[in-house]
């Protein structure tokens, strides 16, 4: 975010959040660069179709996990779990399920999505 925005949130903030000012327009990357300098090892991204959409399609996700709730949801405009988007793990670069358990009633299911296991 610019500084003067950064300043702002830092002063409603207080103590309760680190606000950073990254210099230059926001990417992914860099957000993950400033992170790692940190200290952040691993960091859960939890979001909308729009957030998820753009980790995958970035190739910055390196597992996903999915529940599975039993039950349909028609709605057409029920939200996705990813938007369009150039995805680096399609039918040629399968995802490798890692992990099947239980929550619930509901299956949830672990993807690792780096390279695959020699």
């Amino acid at each position: 975010m610019p500084a003067p925005i950064a300043a702002t949130a830092r002063e409603r903030l207080g103590h309760a959040a680190t606000v950073v000012a990254l210099p230059g327009s926001l990417t992914l990357g860099g957000l993950l660069a400033d992170l790692a300098g940190r200290g952040v090892a691993r960091l859960m991204v939890e979001g909308g179709s729009q957030i998820l959409t753009w980790f995958l399609a970035a190739g910055l996700a390196d597992e996903l996990q999915l529940a599975v709730a039993p039950f349909f949801v028609g709605d057409p405009a029920a939200p996705r779990l990813v938007g369009p988007g150039p995805f680096p793990h399609g039918a040629a670069a399968r995802m490798v399920l890692a992990e099947v358990g239980q929550a619930g009633d509901m299956a949830v299911l672990r993807y690792l999505l780096g390279p695959r296991p020699a």
